[in-house]
């Protein structure tokens, strides 16, 4: 572990593209020399781009299905009412909790969560500790908890600059013309005001900080930059046509100052970090950009969190101090890369579990040396996290409420605190299908989506990511049936409308209003919204009705909706008409709208692969992973422009690297085998290589339409139901896994006893050996724990045996595998009451509270039914589902089902024998 001290500065929403034009006018010269003395380069968000979930994602490293964090808002603990969405929500240590496991001391201010601050060795300021919501006058207390540790609250407080007391001097170099405006009117003024202030808080707290508290690792976050471009980037040079000439007048300052004054601020930062000596690395960085250009849309679509429609795919990232090269251009990085690269320069281990890279790219040579560990999470020690019983006042909640509120990132909760809640729930389940998606997860994406539009099919928004999960996974009925129901949906609304429109004809004053309503509708019918016309043209593609699809895509353009996107797709059809010239007039078209497009760059590799000019291939792909580096297909493409180009050994590394970003990809498995086999002399991993590809292919060929049917019936039918082994066309039991599973305590180690008193052979180590919870042993196997992080040993090690995986795990058993699944369901009051109980022995008393015990309930009931439809969905599955309560009072009957379902022949009077009603100690 190195004595190297990190800054890292956090500017939300800052971009490239506004950032580069003031510095070329010398307007921003501390980023200039930043930038000159380092390595900069672009750096992509992930989806969602939303603030909360993208600075998680840089604190630990990990995408927010790990982390925890899902949106602006949560549940409160007791699932009553709403409340800003806080750090008890996260799931991972961040980096100040490694860091501090390691004896180093961290100062973190403003990140986004943070509140209530954390107990770490150094400094926390929360993001609550600035918020100015209230006129002065009715008192500032600085909320409980924003501050760690507490006796630094008084004098940190008395740091914080209100809007209030703001002078001229400081609000016009932002407007100007501010004493023109008439603030009884236009709010404008006094949001630019909050935000400035709020803003000069922050910064006086962390200058105080780098003068008065020593440490090792420096985080600042500054969230004004996104604040001002959503107040005020429409009124940014040049003035957009829907802009009024006034407004522009009085606002098209804010943005370029902003720019500026955080460049000043840097400045000062620099300064005092460096009375520490010359070993500060510094990370300048943002967690997505903002668009300040013709992309900048008209409006904001009225949904929760609608202005993340102005955010940019690509925000900044510089870096410099020691061991750092100079003047260097970083390319392919990732929001996720930053918490590894941080470690990495620490000289600790990155986690494996992390979901970013290292940026080696950066270092002088000899560069750090990069280890690793399984996961962060399983090394004991204090790591300055909350104790789990921990809960947020609510008054701070409320506070920061309405600072969301007002930034217009969630609506106002309704008065009715059970909608509310529910309505933040299902905002947090469509972040996280979003988020499932981003990562090419479309199993899990697609559960949740069916879920959210089931519920309310009204949300086209819900409609379109369940038609984007039911495309990747080949769900084509599925996808024309959801194109259907959008079609008729609006249809009947027409119809609605032509009546209301009748029924005000007889009323003069209205008729006006009718006839432009009905006008409306019948215009809606002759030229369909867009997004139903733009994913019919994905359903035609898919049924290879290539020319129809075009002249869907028509009518989305003369519908106005011209995104980069739309060209995309248009350009992908050309290419299947194998028309070339044209898709790749349209790819460059759609690069003149956006030039860091990375899907256009790789369009223009396909055509150019078309007509077999490696070179030119090779370069477009190169140039989109400078924009997305962890995007597997284009790792593909550039395989196979290296292969044209002969260039084999680079081509297999390519090849690989798609792999590891997508270990189910066939068709890389396929051409990596082809090149170790004929041109790099490795045969054998050729064969192992083919064979996972014809596993893979096998997996998802014809068992598409079925899949579909078969998720449709079980939601009707959610319970899980054996059938006569002669009609499941299952392979033989010496092909397949049997799964024992269940929750935890829900008599999963009974049901493997059952199985090895009937014969059959148990995957098990004794490594956890019985005591009184579990008298007769646990017959579990150790690597299952792993299971998350590798799972390809069950393929091999498991077939033809039992073993048990819990209900949470199951969606690591590795596709293709035929699974046996004996599910085990108890009654969860029972269930809770063993945990508990195991708890309480274990030394853990403080975890079994009655709130806990609420949502653990909660969640396990979500959980289980999850899981019932990933099984009834998986192909090569079959489930036995047994009612714990049944299995002991009739273990002969349970016997016999058991025998049945595995293909007979196993000694079911053992197996009711080893049944034993004297374990049943928790009852409901």
């Amino acid at each position: 572990m190195t004595s190297r001290k990190v800054l890292l500065v956090g500017w939300d929403a800052a971009d490239w593209k506004v950032i580069h034009s003031l510095m070329d006018a010398g307007r921003m010269p501390n980023v200039q020399r930043l930038v000159e003395s380092g390595a900069m380069g672009q750096i992509a968000t992930l989806h969602p781009p939303l603030s909360p979930m993208l600075w998680t994602s840089i604190a630990t490293g990990k995408r927010p299905f790990k982390h925890g964090i899902h949106g602006f808002s949560e549940p409160t603990a007791d699932g009553s009412a709403v409340q800003p969405v806080t750090n008890l929500s996260r799931k991972s240590k961040a980096l100040w909790n490694i860091l501090n496991q390691n004896g180093l001391r961290s100062v973190v201010i403003g990140w986004w969560p943070s509140h209530p601050a954390e107990p770490i060795d150094g400094v926390m300021v929360s993001d609550h500790y600035h918020r100015a919501n209230r006129p002065l006058d009715q008192g500032w207390p600085l909320l409980p908890n924003a501050v760690y540790p507490p006796d630094l609250a008084e004098t940190l407080a008395d740091l914080r600059m209100h809007p209030d007391l703001l002078t001229p001097a400081m609000v016009e170099p932002f407007i100007p013309l501010a004493k023109e405006i008439d603030q009884s009117k236009d709010k404008r003024l006094a949001g630019c005001m909050r935000t400035l202030s709020e803003c000069v808080s922050i910064h006086s707290a962390a200058t105080w900080l780098l003068d008065n508290r020593p440490w090792d690792f420096f985080a600042v976050y500054y969230d004004a930059i996104d604040h001002f471009c959503h107040g005020f980037m429409k009124y940014h040079p040049p003035r957009q046509s829907w802009i009024p000439e006034r407004d522009f007048e009085l606002y098209s300052h804010v943005v370029t100052k902003a720019y500026e004054f955080h460049d000043q601020m840097l400045g000062t930062l620099l300064r005092k970090a460096g009375k520490n000596g010359n070993d500060v690395t510094v990370i300048l960085m943002s967690d997505h950009g903002f668009h300040p250009d013709h992309l900048r849309p008209a409006a904001i679509p009225d949904i929760p969190a609608g202005p993340a429609i102005e955010h940019r795919d690509f925000g900044i990232l510089a870096i410099a101090g020691p061991g750092i090269k100079k003047d260097e251009l970083l390319h392919g990085s990732s929001v996720l890369d930053v918490a590894p690269t941080i470690l990495t320069l620490y000289g600790l281990p990155v986690g494996e579990d992390m979901d970013g890279k290292v940026l080696a790219q950066a270092f002088v040579e000899p560069a750090p040396a990069i280890t690793a560990i399984p996961s962060w999470e399983d090394v004991p020690g204090a790591d300055g996290r909350h104790p789990p019983h921990t809960r947020l006042d609510p008054m701070a909640a409320h506070e920061a409420l309405e600072q969301l509120v007002a930034l217009g990132y969630i609506e106002r909760p309704n008065e009715n605190r059970e909608i509310a809640v529910r309505k933040t729930i299902g905002e947090l389940r469509y972040n996280l299908g979003e988020a499932y998606q981003d990562d090419n997860r479309h199993i899990e994406a697609y559960e949740i989506f069916r879920e959210l539009y089931e519920a309310d099919p009204d949300e086209q928004r819900f409609a379109v990511h369940l038609f984007v999960s039911c495309q990747a996974l080949g769900m084509r009925e599925e996808m024309r049936r959801i194109v259907d129901d959008l079609d008729g949906r609006r249809r009947a609304l027409y119809e609605e409308a032509k009546v209301k429109a009748a029924d005000r004809a007889a009323e003069p004053k209205e008729d006006e209003k009718a006839d432009k309503e009905l006008a409306h509708w019948k215009n809606l019918l002759r030229y369909q919204p867009p997004v139903i016309d733009y994913l019919k043209a994905q359903v035609l593609t898919g049924e290879k009705r290539y020319s129809e699809a075009l002249e869907a895509l028509a009518r989305v353009k003369r519908a106005h909706l011209v995104r980069p996107g739309l060209f995309l797709q248009t350009a992908d059809l050309f290419i299947k008409l194998r028309r070339w010239a044209d898709a790749e007039q349209v790819y460059r078209r759609a690069l003149e709208i956006d030039g860091d497009n990375a899907h256009a760059h790789l369009g223009l590799c396909r055509v150019a692969l078309r007509r077999r000019k490696f070179d030119d291939a090779a370069q477009s792909t190169l140039d989109a992973l400078q924009r997305i580096y962890h995007y597997p297909m284009a790792h593909f493409l550039l395989g196979a422009a290296l292969a044209g180009m002969k260039e084999y050994d680079r081509a297999a590394e390519a090849f690989r690297a798609a792999i590891s970003f997508n270990p189910h990809f066939p068709e890389a498995h396929m051409r990596l085998a082809a090149l170790l086999e004929k041109h790099l002399g490795d045969a054998q991993a050729a064969l192992e290589h083919r064979r996972l590809a014809r596993r893979m292919r096998r997996r998802r060929s014809p068992r598409r339409a079925p899949l579909a049917e078969r998720v449709e019936k079980s939601v009707d039918q959610p319970a899980v139901r054996p059938t006569i082994p002669a009609a499941r066309n299952m392979p033989p039991l010496a092909e397949s896994l049997v799964i024992v599973t269940g929750l935890p305590r829900s008599g999963t180690s009974m049901f493997m006893q059952m199985l090895v008193a009937g014969g059959m052979t148990a995957l098990t180590d004794g490594e956890r050996r019985a005591d009184e919870d579990n008298p007769r042993g646990y017959l579990e196997f150790e690597p299952v724990k792993q299971l998350m992080k590798d799972s390809q040993w069950l393929a091999s090690a498991g077939r033809g045996k039992a073993v048990k995986i819990v209900a949470p795990l199951l969606s690591a058993v590795p596709a293709g595998l035929p699974c046996r699944i004996i599910l085990s369901r108890r009654d969860l009051d029972e269930v809770l009451d063993s945990q508990e109980r195991m708890l309480v022995r274990r030394d853990k008393a403080e975890l079994a509270t009655p709130e806990r015990r609420k949502l653990l309930k909660d969640e396990y009931q979500r959980m289980m039914a999850r899981v019932t439809a990933m099984l009834a969905r998986r192909p090569g599955t079959e489930v036995l589902a047994i009612e714990y309560a049944k299995a002991i009072s009739d273990p002969g009957a349970t016997a016999a089902k058991v025998n049945e379902f595995l293909g007979g022949g196993f000694d079911v009077g053992g197996m009711a024998e080893a049944i034993d009603p004297a374990l049943h100690r928790n009852r409901a």
